[in-house]
């Protein structure tokens, strides 16, 4: 019995080894690559507005581009604090405050709701006059329809499942639509360091460079050579 008893001992002994191991690897792993994806991304920053747009003579949103910009790169300052410490001794969920809006899959947290109210606040003490259409003011409420005023349109945080669980692909994004259609929109993902910027008849940039346009040889990609991503969320 006694041989049993320790037989059974040592193979707990060992399995709660091999798990302690393996946690630490996987939070080892988890943390290399944040800090890889920093790392490599960082010397490619450009989050500025680019020239071209800014000395356009027909771009008439530059105002409101550069706040746009200014505010995404806030509100995605924001969010790294749960993202450096994710994995660590330092993480703590109950700070998100997690909401749970349609369904589980469907939730809010309490960093989403700081960044649109400080994304919401700054624009009208700028614009007075704007409208404001965000994600989590609408809630699971009817959506405002879109009018001929400039309207500000709010995802504080772009894949918020994701920045819930640690993984980089989420995002701060603000639209800005003029005569009831787009105009301008700014997106900014702050774990991977990129900031994306379009406005209509002006192209699309990535860290200030400008993105291909979709024609020509380098743009054209079959199905069978492509990415797709979907969800059973909801």
């Amino acid at each position: 019995c006694n041989c049993r008893l320790h037989y059974y001992i040592m193979r707990f002994t060992v399995a709660a080894i091999a798990v302690a191991v393996t946690s630490i690897a996987a939070a080892s792993a988890f943390s290399a690559i944040k800090s890889r994806t920093r790392a490599s991304s960082a010397k490619h920053q450009h989050f500025s507005v680019p020239n071209e747009l800014l000395e356009s003579t027909t771009c008439d949103c530059k105002d409101e581009l550069v706040l746009a910009v200014q505010l995404a790169l806030e509100a995605g300052k924001n969010m790294t604090k749960h993202y450096d410490s994710k994995g660590t001794a330092d993480e703590n969920m109950g700070d998100l405050q997690i909401n749970t809006k349609m369904n589980d899959a469907d939730f809010a947290t309490a960093i989403d709701v700081e960044n649109e109210t400080y994304i919401s606040n700054e624009i009208l003490k700028k614009f007075p006059g704007h409208a404001i259409i965000g994600e989590e003011s609408t809630g699971t409420g009817t959506i405002p329809p879109l009018t001929y005023e400039p309207t500000w349109i709010i995802d504080p945080i772009d894949g918020t499942t994701n920045f819930a669980s640690g993984l980089p692909l989420s995002c701060v994004s603000i639209g800005f639509c003029r005569d009831g259609k787009p105009y301008m929109g700014v997106v900014f993902a702050p774990m991977t360091n990129e900031l994306y910027i379009g406005v209509q008849g002006h192209g699309a940039y990535r860290n200030g460079i400008r993105l291909l346009g979709c024609s020509g040889e380098k743009a054209t990609k079959t199905l069978s050579h492509s990415v797709v991503n979907f969800e059973f969320g909801y």
